[in-house]
């Protein structure tokens, strides 16, 4: 009988073969990868600076703001301030004895130096000066007859000279013809034509100048003979544009630690036809002699013994002098008044930290005592 071999393999029990190791199964939840733990911290310092940027902007917008609306209060108190104390001037220059034959001089209580006024958190600082202790150039042309004074013509001539001027006749023709109403050259002069080819051109005026910085545009005006040097003070110190045009024996050339240019610079033609000046000499005498007592009059200054008859006569009265009765006065009828306005934590006028505001102003007081603003700039 035949065998068969079964091709099966024998069964083995499954109890018998070996189970692979396995590791048991977390308990908590999977742990984050580690780029996207980096990635979160990176995003959460972000947001925190933008965060931090943003509170630093707006706290800097707020102060800011804070600044400049404290800014603007106090520039508006500041100028508030500084009208005050124009209005203060004004009520100084009316209450000044303007009796006949009342005079005007350094030691009236407008022309004292003014200390600093304290007002609440702020300050206000004063200063008055009369415009008769200038020259008035607008005085070198009548404006009703269009007629120059002869008379004043060789005393603004004289004191450019003194400035240092070569060309001070031609500084004359120039401002006489900027004056004047005609189209007619004067001597050196300049008329339109000449303004008219500057680059940028220039319009004549032909009528009085509204103020000196005005002389800027003259021919020949240059800067230096306006502001001056260290030696030599600049023509905008000595002039002005208003008042009578007479000057006043008692306040012109004020300093005396400076030479007296406007006394030094009067001059006339006396009755024999000769050329009568002041010197140096007789200029300090003037002016020591009214330190001590003012003149009541400018016929004191012969009674004095400063001039002789004949010199008065002549710097009072030049010949051809337009129809202009008299030069000198003992009185003062145009005053500019300073006046600025502080305001701030600074301790005092000086400080850095105060808001300040000023006014220039220009007023005219007539024999009654009434004042009349002419002229305000605020700065």
């Amino acid at each position: 009988m035949d065998r068969h071999i079964s091709s099966r393999a024998p069964a083995v029990s499954a109890a018998l073969l070996p189970v692979a190791s396995c590791p048991p199964a977390p308990s908590g939840p999977l742990p984050t990868p580690v780029g996207e733990q980096g990635f979160a911290l990176v995003l959460v310092l972000v947001v925190v600076g933008l965060l931090a940027t943003l509170v630093v902007q707006f706290n800097y917008g707020s102060q800011v703001e804070l600044e400049l609306a404290r800014s603007y209060v106090e520039s508006i108190q500041a100028a508030y301030l500084a009208e005050a104390g124009v209005h203060v001037g004004m009520a100084l220059l009316r209450t000044d004895d303007h009796d006949q034959g009342a005079i005007d001089s350094l030691e009236d209580q407008w022309a004292q130096a003014i200390p600093y006024i304290p007002v609440e958190e702020g300050y206000v600082l004063l200063s008055i000066e009369d415009n008769n202790r200038r020259f008035n150039v607008n005085r070198l042309v009548n404006e009703a007859n269009d007629q120059v004074d002869a008379g004043l013509v060789p005393i603004f001539a004289e004191l450019l000279t003194q400035l240092g001027r070569s060309d001070a006749q031609a500084l004359t023709d120039s401002l006489i013809d900027w004056l004047d109403k005609n189209d007619q050259v004067t001597g050196d002069g300049a008329e339109e034509d000449y303004y008219r080819n500057l680059d940028p051109p220039v319009e004549i005026a032909n009528r009085p100048l509204l103020s000196a910085s005005e002389l800027a545009l003259i021919k020949g005006f240059d800067n230096k003979l306006l502001y001056g040097g260290e030696d030599v003070p600049g023509l905008l110190e000595l002039v002005t544009t208003t008042g009578d045009g007479l000057l006043n024996v008692n306040t012109v050339d004020p300093d005396p630690d400076k030479y007296p240019w406007i006394l030094t610079s009067l001059a006339g033609t006396d009755q024999q036809g000769q050329g009568v000046t002041l010197d140096e000499t007789q200029a300090d005498d003037w002016r020591a002699a009214r330190a001590e007592d003012p003149f009541p009059n400018p016929t004191d200054l012969k009674t004095r013994g400063i001039l002789d008859q004949d010199t008065l006569n002549a710097l009072q009265k030049p010949p051809q002098s337009g129809g202009r009765t008299r030069l000198l006065e003992a009185k003062s009828t145009s005053f500019t008044i300073y006046a600025t306005g502080a305001v701030g934590q600074g301790e005092d006028i000086q400080g850095g930290d105060l808001t300040q505001k000023s006014v220039t102003a220009v007023v005219a007081r007539d024999s009654n005592g009434n004042v009349k603003i002419l002229y305000w700039r605020e700065q």
